[in-house]
């Protein structure tokens, strides 16, 4: 009788960087190994806790309290078209797609004689996919299937043309930023702490199942009178798993059948007498990692409290809290408003808009802003109501003085 054994190794496979392919047999570019980048990142967002609160948190501050415009009162009803136009719940969502996806994208709905945008809607990005580049090297159109990972070449896609592109009645506004060698899509910008979320997913999995199975092998049972045919060794290992196993019995044992107690299995136990310290230390610095690629000056400012010690006090907290706005906060703003203002600008209206910000009053930094526009950007506070930020502005050009 040939005695055979086999060894496996499970290795845990990683995106180093998304995949982008053209087909010759579709319309359509695909995203990631699989087309499945979208649902990788969404998987990255929802199985690690760090992940998930730094792309809350950013989201949030790049939302802050919502679109306003530096000359409202001055044009109140191409504001008050603007606020219809621009819904607030759209936005919030656009938001948290482009901090999430790298990328986000609108249904843009125009009237009849297409004089005017009638209607702007959210689309989830993850749900479209693009056309490829014409001869000028421009992207016409996006394709919709409400599942790409159910997608057979069979099935009858949607294709909605690209914002200006067209005289249809819909097209797609596609908000995403300039990536170096990607032309259809854009990587998220945490793309360096993908694998660092994923290692936490495994590590939370890990405990988990460890808890659930009885942190480790507990019991070898050996039945030393014969092997019995694989129908009986299942109902026998079903009934003693019934009975013994479980994390409150310390559960998890092995099962042998062998011909005699002379050949009775053995068990090598491989253990690592500081598997504590180096779990903590793959968590610790799991948690670090994405938040560096997320560049999170302090992890405080997206509700993260750690022992390092930075931005525990007003004053550092307040230094964190201006570097993080205008170093990774203001250039996504910048991004997402360029793209709104051409749909403003489609419907014949000039303001100058705005996100207003969520920093506290006494964490903005007016040193550099001359005009009451610049003003009432950094702080999202009125001029008829900015006595105290007139009084802030006076007091640091005196320090600065």
């Amino acid at each position: 009788m040939k005695d055979e054994s086999t060894i496996h190794i499970v290795q845990l496979g990683s995106y180093s960087k998304p995949e982008v392919k053209e087909y010759y047999n579709e319309d359509w570019v695909s995203y990631g190994d699989d087309n499945d980048y979208f649902n990788y990142l969404i998987d990255r967002y929802n199985g690690s806790p760090t992940n998930n609160a730094a792309i809350n948190g950013i989201s949030e501050m790049i939302y802050g309290r919502g679109l306003d415009a530096t000359d409202s009162k001055e044009k109140e009803s191409d504001y008050k078209e603007m606020k219809e136009l621009l819904n607030k719940n759209v936005i919030k969502r656009i938001t948290h797609d482009y901090k999430m996806m790298g990328q986000a994208a609108l249904q843009v709905i125009y009237t009849k004689d297409r004089s005017k945008i009638a209607k702007v809607a959210h689309i989830p990005v993850e749900t479209l996919r693009a056309e490829k580049c014409n001869s000028k090297g421009e992207i016409e159109g996006y394709f919709y299937h409400s599942d790409w990972s159910k997608y057979r070449s069979s099935d009858k896609l949607t294709r909605i043309p690209a914002f200006g592109t067209s005289k249809q009645s819909i097209e797609i506004l596609y908000i995403k930023p300039y990536r170096a060698g990607y032309k259809y899509y854009s990587p998220v910008d945490y793309q360096g702490g993908l694998q660092y979320a994923e290692l936490e997913e495994e590590i939370a999995n890990y405990h988990i199942n460890n808890i659930q199975n009885g942190l480790s092998p507990s019991m070898l049972i050996n039945f030393n009178n014969g092997t019995p045919d694989a129908e009986q060794r299942d109902a026998i290992e079903t009934s003693i798993m019934n009975k013994f196993s479980g994390s409150s019995n310390a559960g998890r044992f092995i099962l042998a059948f062998n011909d005699s107690k002379e050949l009775a299995a053995t068990i090598e136990p491989v253990q690592l007498s500081d598997a504590h310290q180096q779990y903590q230390f793959l968590s610790d610095e799991s948690m670090r990692k994405v938040m560096v690629s997320h560049r999170i000056v302090s992890p405080m400012l997206v509700g993260i409290k750690d022992n390092t010690g930075l931005g525990n006090n007003a004053e550092e907290l307040q230094t964190a809290s201006v570097l993080m706005d205008n170093t990774v906060i203001r250039p996504m703003q910048v991004t997402i408003l360029d793209e709104l203002e051409k749909i403003l600008e489609y419907n014949g209206i000039n303001l100058d808009i705005y996100f207003k910000t969520l920093q506290p009053l006494e964490f903005t930094d007016l040193t550099n802003a001359i005009s009451e526009a610049e003003i009432e950007k950094e702080t999202g506070v009125k001029k008829d109501i900015e006595e105290e930020v007139k009084e802030k502005v006076e007091e640091q050009i005196e320090n600065v003085e």
